[in-house]
């Protein structure tokens, strides 16, 4: 069965629900909200995630750790939690998110929540779902600035990507 999202305007007024491959057409004329979380830990480094070579956006390339849709009906804390544990095999609760902003990709017709996470977790403690993501890594700011920037990271725009660095760089002790 689809997915089915929540809808909304460009400023986030709330529309109704659509399915997920109408959310996804070429100029569907309503926003959604997906979720993008970040990952950091207590050694001053930032998680990425290599997604799967079936993916049908973007197989093989870096990209931010954890990320995806909001359900209908389901909280954005929800849909945060669900995610992380999906994708990575990660329990975590409300309070473990930390909000970073509001992001709108008119591109997706994404009203994208940004989400920072603090894990302490080795490589090899993440359950990784093997259909979305093929690895993850801990990088140092620095090693994660060339390769954000670089052509092996799924593309953003440069407004977000000044966003994440700027924030991470604040995050970091």
């Amino acid at each position: 069965m689809e997915e089915i999202f929540d809808v909304f305007t460009r400023d986030g007024e709330y529309l109704g629900t659509k399915p997920k491959s109408f959310c996804h057409s070429e100029n569907p004329g309503v926003y959604h909200k997906p979720v993008w979380i970040w990952i950091i830990n207590d050694n001053n480094e930032i998680l990425v995630q290599k997604r799967a070579a079936c993916k049908k956006n973007h197989p093989n390339k870096w990209d931010m750790p954890s990320a995806g849709h909001v359900d209908a009906g389901e909280t954005i804390i929800e849909g945060a939690i669900r995610e992380t544990y999906e994708e990575l095999g990660v329990q975590t609760k409300k309070d473990d998110y930390e909000f970073i902003c509001e992001y709108i990709a008119d591109s997706s017709y994404e009203i994208a929540q940004v989400y920072l996470l603090y894990l302490n977790l080795k490589v090899e403690e993440f359950k990784l779902q093997p259909e979305e993501v093929a690895e993850v890594k801990w990088l140092s700011f620095d090693d994660f600035k060339k390769l954000f920037y670089s052509d092996e990271f799924v593309r953003f725009d440069d407004e977000y990507r000044e966003i994440i660095v700027k924030t991470l760089s604040k995050k970091l002790k």
